[in-house]
């Protein structure tokens, strides 16, 4: 059973949260062979406290950035996908007296998922997805303020996603995945859990997603600006996420996701999001 719109998920700190939000269903359900999902959304995200370590910090002004992404998954052949990801992403800072801004393309990120399980009555869809990651053109920053649009690295990232139907209107779904980059950014394993619902054209969904950076220094902390900048730091970021989408009779798809920061974080914002993005969906 095919349920790609049922959880069209469409941001982790900085722009990666956007991709990585929408693919969690894209990386379970794969597109059919032939079929070609043309995703354009817009991610916008803002806090005004942020945690240096783990010690929260109040800001004079909200820190606000904003992504346009455009995904593209393609039905390479029975079960096998591919999918890239590319866009452009602004972070703006305003306090008092100063007007800071760094922007440029956003990273490009190209995936092969593989379906290791295709769902069934007594089986969940079981997924592998490898892929590569291009550092965006924006310039990186290593002192202060802390306004970030990304790591400004390549890398790899391989990850396993699975999800499951069930009651008719129901499904449960999850993914856990592991990222390296270069010029020393710290090792992540990321992963996302959630349920969702469809009645008719329409669909919800509220899940929980983690991002735990594996080694580095703090914001503040010894060593920081000189030694290492803002790439290295140790990234732990927890969101709760709740979505809604509309499916129309010619397949199109219609999403809003809204992310909140939640507990304590580690060199991260205490950030909200909100996602907005069209599928389109395009056959051989």
């Amino acid at each position: 059973m095919k349920i790609v719109s049922l959880l069209r998920l469409a941001l982790t700190t900085s722009a990666v949260w956007a991709t990585a939000h929408f693919a969690s269903a894209q990386n379970i359900w794969l597109v059919d062979p032939g079929t070609v999902a043309v995703t354009p959304s817009y991610t916008q995200q803002w806090y005004d406290e942020f945690y240096a370590g783990t010690v929260l910090m109040p800001l004079p002004a909200d820190i606000t950035q904003r992504t346009e992404t455009v995904r593209f998954d393609y039905g390479l052949a029975p079960r096998f996908a591919l999918d890239l990801s590319l866009g452009y992403t602004e972070v703006k800072f305003n306090p008092p007296g100063a007007n800071f801004t760094r922007s440029g393309r956003d990273d490009f990120h190209l995936g092969l998922t593989y379906a290791l399980l295709e769902e069934s009555a007594t089986t969940p869809a079981l997924t592998l997805r490898i892929g590569g990651i291009l550092a965006g053109g924006y310039s990186v920053p290593t002192t202060l303020p802390p306004i970030n649009p990304g790591d400004g690295a390549d890398g790899i990232e391989v990850s396993l996603a699975a999800g499951k139907a069930f009651a008719e209107h129901y499904a449960v779904y999850g993914e856990l995945g592991y990222r390296w980059r270069n010029h020393d950014v710290p090792e992540d394993i990321f992963g996302s859990a959630g349920v969702s619902a469809r009645f008719g054209g329409w669909g919800f969904n509220v899940g929980y997603r983690h991002t735990q950076g594996l080694s580095g220094g703090d914001i503040g902390g010894t060593g920081f600006g000189t030694a290492f900048g803002f790439p290295q730091v140790k990234e732990i970021s927890k969101f709760v996420e709740e979505g809604i989408s509309f499916s129309d009779a010619g397949g199109r798809s219609y999403q809003l996701v809204v992310g909140e920061s939640v507990g304590v974080v580690r060199n991260s914002g205490r950030a909200t999001v909100v996602n907005v993005s069209i599928s389109l969906p395009f056959h051989r």
